[in-house]
């Protein structure tokens, strides 16, 4: 594995990064001393990390093989923190705050469709069966949590009869 073969991927990788979230920002590629250093340090990550037997991922990464990890994506997230915290008020920082609202906004509609869907369950399987599914079942159904299904009754102003169930003998 060369040196030169990594530099070159890294390169494409940034050039895509760049063109897909960097937001109009000037590209801030590396001086070349700095991708040779990230391209050794790779290299003998990827030489010195491959396993004789399957371990977990944490047991067979070296600190040097960290190391190279953390080196590739520190100076974007320093740079972003940067932006944000010497202005505030800028464009930069605005329009990062918008994004967050939008994607809040929407993962709150999306749990709220959630509970809506796991209430509209509960209300068809009783009109159709004449008994309560349990939270059990619930649960299976939609892959969530007890206190998700208990939220959802909730929220709907369902309440579901207490005790076991009779078991058929």
């Amino acid at each position: 594995m060369k040196d030169n073969l990594l530099i070159d991927a890294y390169e494409r990788a940034y050039m895509v990064a760049q063109a897909v979230g960097a937001d109009g920002r000037e590209p801030e590629i590396p001086p070349m001393r700095d991708r040779l250093t990230m391209a050794r340090r790779v290299r003998g990550y990827v030489v010195n990390g491959k396993p004789s037997r399957t371990q977990r991922t944490v047991e067979r990464q070296s600190s040097a093989g960290r190391k190279a990890l953390a080196t590739m994506g520190r100076k974007g997230g320093k740079k972003a923190a940067q932006r944000l915290k010497t202005d505030p008020q800028g464009e930069y920082a605005q329009l990062q705050k918008t994004r967050l609202a939008k994607a809040n906004e929407r993962k709150k509609l999306e749990a709220q469709g959630e509970k809506l869907t796991i209430a509209g369950w509960f209300l068809r399987v009783y009109t159709e069966t004449g008994t309560w599914p349990t939270i059990a079942t619930a649960m299976n159904e939609y892959n969530v949590s007890r206190a998700t299904v208990k939220r959802a009754l909730q929220a709907a102003n369902i309440t579901l009869p207490r005790g076991r169930k009779a078991q058929p003998k």
